[in-house]
């Protein structure tokens, strides 16, 4: 018993988890996503629509310790914006045939509370925001496309840094309050998981 004991507290140290299955990631107190209901953000994407979630916060693959989500989204799937504020940024010179990785076309846009969210993937010609431009929730930003690593499973990749400048290791935690669909405390929103986006009203 004590051997499980120092096996599981070390397991969670590193990040990998400790449960009867071997699959439950650790809850810690710095990757709470908190209630959905008290999210700031809403589903980027449009009203009444299905989308699947193909990876999620994980321990292994490119979402390796990274809360960020990728939604499995045919091409030229409008895009919204999930929380209202500035474009600090846009990348719109790749094209959907570049496979090259860091090669995606985005959108990033900075909210009131200094937090900034990315939106990547989108299709060449697909961004239809611009620089200083002040976007508002569930405003069409963009389509999705296969710029960078999506060739194979067209997605649009969601996460939200700390603020401007920093690195994707800083990723925050994030829930969709307009959410209906599976949620995890220690991923949010899960892998498999497909969510309906409800009636989604602003809160900044």
């Amino acid at each position: 018993m004590r051997r499980l004991i120092i096996v599981c507290v070390a397991a969670v140290i590193a990040g990998s988890g400790c449960s009867a299955s071997g699959s439950q990631l650790p809850v810690l107190p710095f990757s709470q996503f908190g209630d959905p209901g008290e999210s700031s953000y809403c589903l980027p994407y449009a009203e009444s629509v299905s989308i699947a979630v193909n990876n999620s916060y994980s321990t292994e693959g490119s979402h390796r310790g990274r809360f960020a989500y990728d939604f499995a989204m045919p091409i030229g799937t409008e895009v919204a914006a999930a929380r209202a504020g500035e474009v600090t940024e846009i990348r719109t010179e790749y094209r959907d045939d570049d496979p090259t990785g860091g090669h995606e076309n985005g959108v990033f846009i900075l909210h009131d509370d200094g937090t900034m969210a990315a939106y990547l993937h989108l299709r060449h010609g697909g961004v239809f925001v611009g620089v200083g431009d002040e976007i508002a929730v569930g405003q069409v930003i963009g389509e999705v496309g296969t710029t960078g690593t999506s060739q194979q499973n067209p997605h649009l990749h969601f996460e939200v840094w700390e603020g401007q400048g920093v690195q994707w290791y800083q990723t925050l935690p994030i829930n969709f309050r307009n959410a209906q669909g599976p949620h995890d405390p220690a991923q949010g929103l899960v892998t498999g998981g497909r969510y309906l986006a409800l009636p989604c009203q602003p809160t900044d």
